[in-house]
């Protein structure tokens, strides 16, 4: 008897221990804060491969550069289920977050932004106020434009936009 409930004491104890906590710390943030690194690092292919969870696919498409013809630049396509980033890196090696759009709940942003999070509690992140556009709310910066979009008062969609030349 004993012993049965000392080895149900311990699957109880290893369960404990092997649940995740996915809830992590905020601070408010302006939307300029969030706009300079809205994934929490710097924007690059190599940080993104590396310090995003989930673990994306990648795809690489070649794309003759529109100013000098005789050079190829690469689009990176990183994609998880819904979610796709692309990143776009010159021939000489410059690289830009180009587009997304994020669907899962699994992909974080910065401030623990992600798909699901009710409106208020996306609001609560921020110090900015923001006007809602019907059930979206934009934040443009130089270059670059996400668009939150938001279904039954849960952030349903991500899009990012971005521009360069």
């Amino acid at each position: 008897m004993k012993k049965n409930i000392f080895l149900i004491l311990i699957v109880l104890l290893a369960g404990c221990t092997t649940t995740k906590n996915n809830e992590q710390s905020f601070s408010k943030m302006s939307k300029e804060e969030f706009l300079e690194k809205p994934f929490g690092f710097e924007e690059n292919i190599k940080n993104f491969s590396t310090f995003t969870e989930p673990e994306f696919k990648t795809q690489k498409l070649l794309r003759r550069n529109s100013h000098y013809p005789e050079k190829t630049d690469t689009i990176y396509k990183f994609y998880f289920r819904k979610s796709e980033i692309f990143f776009y890196k010159t021939h000489t090696g410059k690289e830009f977050l180009l587009a997304g759009k994020i669907m899962n709940k699994q992909v974080y942003l910065v401030n623990n932004i992600h798909v699901g999070l009710a409106k208020n509690d996306f609001t609560n992140r921020f110090s900015t106020e923001f006007e809602f556009t019907g059930d979206s709310i934009q934040m443009i910066g130089e270059g670059t434009k996400y668009t939150f979009i938001f279904k039954k008062d849960k952030l349903y969609r991500i899009n990012i936009d971005n521009y360069f030349d």
